[in-house]
């Protein structure tokens, strides 16, 4: 279907199915050109039969879409976001300072600290240490000449245990 064919079938259309859509009561202009959109795309692969249907029904898909986004995501401003989680711009020097001083904390809690009945508590701390420097599980293997395996079981031990002293 061309553009020119589909925008008339489109205009002749609307009306019923806007009458459908506000039945439904989920008439939405916005949502109404999104899917004009998404179906002219569509109908470049294949043919329409039956338009006011395949119209709704696409709708309904990006409606049902969008519903499950609006439900999981919550739009806000910077300054929202900054009072709801607390973050500061990353650029700040002072954010970063206060970052650091905790992960040193948390860094001299864990070495002070060891599980009882951990193995390689020390080599624990230095993968721990590597990683909160930036590095790569490869390149933390690498460093300490131990598989990639050992090193990612290391991590999770290690935020394991701590999320136990968190609480």
């Amino acid at each position: 279907m061309d553009a020119q064919l589909f925008g008339k079938t489109f205009l002749a259309r609307q009306a019923d199915i806007r009458n459908v859509l506000r039945r439904l009561h989920i008439f939405d202009p916005d949502l109404l050109h999104d899917t004009y959109i998404a179906l002219y795309e569509h109908s470049q692969h294949a043919e329409i039969g039956d338009f006011v249907n395949t119209f709704v029904t696409f709708y309904k898909n990006l409606h049902r879409r969008r519903s499950e986004h609006e439900c999981c995501y919550m739009a806000c401003d910077n300054l929202t976001m900054v009072r709801l989680y607390d973050r500061a711009d990353e650029s700040d020097l002072v954010y970063r300072e206060q970052v650091g001083t905790r992960l040193e904390r948390l860094l001299r809690y864990y070495a002070r600290h060891p599980k009882p009945g951990e193995r390689n508590h020390k080599r624990a701390c230095k993968i721990l240490r590597l990683y909160c420097q930036g590095l790569s599980i490869g390149e933390i293997s690498d460093t300490l000449k131990i598989s990639q395996q050992a090193v990612n079981k290391s991590i999770r031990r290690t935020i394991e245990h701590l999320k136990v002293v968190a609480k």
